[in-house]
């Protein structure tokens, strides 16, 4: 009988793989995934300033931060989009460890201008969870937003450090959330990956790109 030194050969991280689909477990019992809720490919509805204070607004503002502290306890996830925990309204939650009020909300957000510069950079989202999408936005946008109880603000941070175009990021893609635009929308589909390699994001960097590329990598 023939002797053979062939091996199956195993997939990588198996481990760490089996962890994720732990949290998807977890997280799966507030967050929507794609196929599980129309809402999340349709626009949701701006909210009247005059209802912020009420109590079902308060509890909804609510609902929408505790549904994001739920996602950190598995260290991932920096903001949500009330659509994705089933308020198809104009709400989003970001969370800011570095502020004395962590949960940030932003109600019925308008972008005014955007960068001309284009950056690439990995996304994951809550609602496909496991997948990454390598999307291009503007390394920043300025937008008018009301807080909670209804003052209006202006986002024009055009940080340049890692951390104010991840912050510019993350609020593009929440924002895009609520216009019913998911992250996987922005790629082709043979570009998007499975999370796999726990060290992936320490050595992920925005990389800058030229406009026409851009039009190439999302197939328009």
């Amino acid at each position: 009988m023939n002797k053979t030194s062939w091996k199956p050969q195993k997939p990588p991280y198996r481990r760490y793989k089996a962890k994720e689909l732990g949290d998807l477990i977890t997280n799966g019992q507030f967050v929507f995934q794609i196929g599980e809720s129309p809402a999340l490919r349709m626009p949701s509805s701006q909210i009247d300033v005059g209802k912020l204070q009420t109590p079902e607004y308060k509890k909804k503002v609510a609902y929408v931060k505790k549904c994001m502290l739920a996602y950190r306890k598995t260290k991932k996830g920096r903001a949500i989009a009330a659509v994705q925990v089933g308020i198809p309204e104009h709400i989003i939650v970001v969370y800011t460890p570095e502020r004395k009020e962590k949960l940030w909300a932003i109600v019925n957000p308008v972008i005014s201008k955007k960068s001309e510069t284009l950056l690439r950079y990995p996304e994951m989202c809550m609602s496909c969870n496991g997948l990454i999408a390598y999307v291009i936005r503007p390394s920043w946008v300025e937008f008018t937003y009301l807080d909670e109880k209804g003052k209006q603000h202006i986002w024009n941070t055009k940080d340049t450090t890692k951390r104010g175009k991840m912050y510019n990021r993350v609020l593009q893609h929440e924002i895009d959330h609520l216009h019913g635009i998911i992250n996987i929308d922005l790629v082709l589909s043979k570009e998007l990956i499975f999370i796999s390699d726990p060290h992936f994001y320490e050595k992920a960097d925005f990389q800058k790109v030229h406009p026409g590329f851009a039009k190439a990598s999302s197939g328009k």
